[in-house]
């Protein structure tokens, strides 16, 4: 097996150093040794973009996705949503934005360059200001809402936090959150703060490979809880896959 190249690196504000990597076609994102993503298997990443845009309550949706990676959930809205959509990628690394306009751009067919698509550098939690903003909020930032890369990535999942997203979501709009794990705890705290939640399995790498939780919880049309079902929102159009590997590892946003 050949040696990884590494094609760039930067540290993060907290001081831990994050490298982009390729090696016998394969890329890779690696946060201080550890790899964090991969090319190899992007199944998860494109499922959490398939349930989290389906049955969207606008024709003109506005899509949030938190942590663009190596751009394969971008890559997989882009394909479900319609060409009125407008989405808005927050991503928290320079680095990362610029790898994905360079090494990375053929990857994913050029999904940057999209007229819908607009990018965001900082925390996404920024974008969650103004109530009512979006159709669709995506969530890759993260190994799972008890498993952060960031530690101020955990307000994302809390009281709080939960009830920022719903502010940020319009009436029948959709969270998708990603995780390593499964999270029953979880689904229970999106039932307490209003949302109509389930949890999804996804493979790595079609019906192979780690098995990865997608949380899917939708805003009520009315504003109740029990006004609108998510099992609209359960059916993925492609087979889930996922980066192999180690499914403890952390994840850049």
């Amino acid at each position: 097996m050949k040696p990884f190249e590494i094609l760039g690196s930067a540290e993060t504000h907290d001081g831990q150093k994050l490298t982009l990597h390729r090696r016998d076609g394969g890329f890779f994102i690696f946060l201080d040794g550890e790899e964090l993503m991969a090319t190899r298997a992007p199944g998860s990443e494109r499922a959490l973009a398939d349930l989290g845009c389906e049955d969207l309550p606008s024709k003109q949706p506005r899509v949030l996705i938190g942590g663009l990676g190596l751009g394969f959930t971008l890559k997989a809205a882009l394909d479900t949503l319609p060409s009125q959509a407008t989405v808005v990628v927050s991503e928290a690394f320079d680095a990362v934005i610029e790898w994905n306009r360079t090494f990375l751009k053929d990857l994913q067919g050029g999904a940057l360059q999209d007229r819908r698509v607009s990018i965001a550098q900082g925390d996404v939690w920024d974008q969650l200001e103004e109530p009512g903003s979006f159709d669709s909020i995506l969530l890759d930032v993260d190994n799972g809402p008890s498993a952060w890369c960031l530690e101020s990535n955990g307000r994302l999942y809390d009281r709080t936090g939960l009830e920022r997203i719903r502010r940020a979501l319009r009436p029948g709009g959709v969270l998708a959150v990603w995780s390593a794990y499964p999270g029953p705890a979880f689904v229970k705290l999106l039932k307490k703060r209003g949302f109509e939640a389930k949890s999804h399995r996804a493979r790595s790498h079609g019906g192979k490979g780690n098995r990865h939780t997608i949380f899917v919880a939708r805003v009520p049309q009315s504003g109740r809880p029990g006004a609108k079902s998510v099992s609209g929102a359960g059916r993925a159009r492609h087979s889930p896959r996922k980066s192999s590997g180690s499914p403890a590892r952390r994840r850049s946003r």
